[in-house]
């Protein structure tokens, strides 16, 4: 049982992380926040499911699952703001 897995992952997760940041230039920071949202619950699901090593194993599977989980509800709320101009 591996703890780490492939390069190929964190490759294609920084691509990921390069797609999201394009995003929000190419169409808008609520879109691009959503789409982020999204991958954690994704993310979150492949963690629940693939045996470790699959991807990245932080703590307990329980304890990375409800924390993608978290995030992304957060993300996914924080979103509607997202676009909101700061007021000086």
């Amino acid at each position: 049982m591996e703890r780490v897995p492939r390069d190929g992952i964190y490759v294609g997760l920084a691509v990921w992380v390069l797609f999201i940041t394009g995003l929000t230039f190419a169409v808008s920071a609520v879109v691009s926040m959503r789409v982020l949202a999204g991958s954690l619950v994704v993310f979150g699901l492949l963690r629940a499911f693939l045996p470790s090593g699959e991807v990245p194993v932080i703590r307990s599977k329980a304890f990375d699952v409800s924390t993608y989980l978290i995030l992304a509800l957060a993300l996914a709320y924080f979103s509607n703001w997202a676009d909101v101009a700061l007021r000086v």
